[in-house]
């Protein structure tokens, strides 16, 4: 068995069949005893050049594991469906199982996104809160004083003011 990449153009008029089909799919590929490494329903985007007057199609990315008559019997199908604009498949040399570039690119709001953005919001939370323990630990009889070469933005501003109040007289 031989491992391969799909990517499937559906006409965006027929979104919402996308689901329906992927389980087409994905059974005549079990049947015939092959696995599904990753489904990407990615969705409608803006197309390079506009195939049969359309501008936009929904996206959907498969990759599979399965005997070249599955492979046939696929590409039996597409060419057959309607709603089908385009199809690519392409040999690969092992299974990908992570998202796709594509995938994370234009799903703001998919699950992997999310589970980052939590895992960061956690790690930040954590990291606040140990830095407020260590400065609470700290003795407060140390005095924090100031380097006469450090400057805030306020007190340069201020000086660059009076020098130019200075040169103005």
């Amino acid at each position: 068995m031989r491992h391969y990449e799909l990517v499937l153009l559906v006409n965006p008029d027929q979104s919402d069949q996308v689901p329906e089909m992927l389980n087409r799919y994905q059974e005549t590929i079990k049947k015939a005893n092959g696995n599904i490494h990753r489904v990407e329903d990615i969705g409608r985007l803006q197309l390079a050049y506009t195939i049969q007057d359309m501008h936009k199609a929904h996206y959907v990315l498969l990759n599979i594991e399965c005997d070249d008559n599955v492979i046939n019997e696929l590409e039996n199908l597409f060419k057959f469906n309607d709603s089908i604009i385009r199809h690519l498949l392409v040999k690969t040399t092992k299974a990908e199982t992570e998202a796709s570039k594509l995938f994370l690119a234009n799903n703001k709001e998919s699950d992997i996104k999310k589970k980052e953005s939590v895992k960061s919001k956690v790690e930040r939370s954590n990291k606040a809160e140990q830095e407020s323990i260590e400065t609470k630990a700290e003795p407060e009889t140390e005095e924090k004083t100031e380097s006469p070469t450090e400057d805030t933005s306020e007190e340069t501003e201020e000086k660059t003011e009076e020098e130019d109040e200075k040169i103005k007289e």
